[in-house]
């Protein structure tokens, strides 16, 4: 009979002292509203098209691809610490897809200038325009207005 006591007894101690899961978890972080989250998003868009403006015009140099692949990267990196409003989680997700899949073009470009391949450099150079038209539709339907700009240093 004491065995069955303490068999019962500790089980039902290390449930106490643990505490319950949700007393052990943080608070989610409040959502931001519509407004604050264009706000944030249109201020890593505006900080990372001023980047890429002062990198320059893009040339046949892959220099210039590599610098702006990079600023791509930061750009998607900074996009990450933005939160979506509630609601907005899967469309945000995409517009995150196709700022790494545009850095990932670029990236492409660049790789393809270095070992002179224009023909293969000029296909990602479209590839990349490509995702980039649409990483603009996706800003659209999630407010963030100056996320529709094309990058300033693209070739026409």
């Amino acid at each position: 009979m004491r065995r069955a006591l303490v068999l019962l007894v500790v089980p039902a101690l290390l449930v106490a002292c643990s505490g319950s899961k949700s007393s052990r978890t943080t608070p989610a972080k409040p959502r931001p509203t519509q407004k604050q989250f264009v706000t944030e998003g249109n201020g890593v868009c505006l900080r990372s098209d001023r980047a890429i403006f002062e990198l320059g015009r893009l040339t046949p140099d892959p220099m210039g691809w590599a610098r702006t692949a990079a600023a791509a990267r930061r750009a998607v990196a900074d996009m990450k610490r933005v939160t979506p409003p509630a609601g907005k989680d899967a469309p945000f997700q995409r517009l995150l897809a196709l700022g790494q899949k545009l850095a990932d073009g670029i990236q492409q470009v660049h790789d393809a200038l270095v070992k002179q391949d224009f023909a293969k450099a000029r296909k990602a150079q479209n590839a990349a325009t490509t995702t980039d038209t649409a990483i603009h539709r996706q800003a659209q339907k999630l407010g963030l207005t100056f996320c529709q700009q094309l990058l300033t240093n693209w070739p026409a």
